[in-house]
């Protein structure tokens, strides 16, 4: 089940990290992540382009958000409707679904946003018996310690 964040603070992104190109960003490794803290934005240059990169939680509440804004701005469509029938037909009922339209439209609850995902979980995971496999999010160490990683043929 995923938490609701409920936060009337103004979401304020402010700039952090910045690489002007992949392979800086590839060589500091995963301790370039740390620095992209919840209210931070990285930037990453490309060959091919720039992005930006947002914690989980500061996603989910931008994700939140651009879905609120784009319920509102379909409410206010119908409500900018509701309008223009009542000038043409001002008769009691349209004046009545006016009003409803506007009441409507002013208690909408707000979208719930995620903190976090729920872990993941394979559907079949095709690995050898003699493997030893870790699907469980909790078993992996964090962060992974690149120097004590070894490739094996």
């Amino acid at each position: 089940m995923p938490t609701i964040v409920n936060d009337s603070t103004p979401f304020d992104l402010k700039v952090g990290s910045k690489w002007l190109s992949f392979e800086k960003f590839r060589t500091e490794g995963a301790k370039s992540l740390d620095s992209i803290k919840n209210g931070t934005i990285a930037i990453l240059h490309t060959k091919t382009g720039q992005y930006r990169i947002i914690e989980e939680q500061d996603f989910q509440r931008m994700l939140g958000l651009a879905r609120d804004v784009d319920r509102l701005r379909r409410g206010l469509r119908v409500l900018s409707r509701t309008v223009r029938v009542v000038q043409k037909h001002p008769d009691t009922d349209t004046i009545n679904l006016l009003i409803e339209a506007v009441a409507t439209l002013g208690t909408l609850p707000d979208l719930p946003t995620r903190d976090r995902f729920e872990p993941l979980i394979p559907e079949s995971l095709d690995a050898d018996i003699d493997d030893e496999v870790d699907v469980d999010p909790d078993l992996v160490a964090r962060p992974l310690d690149l120097k004590s990683a070894t490739l094996e043929d």
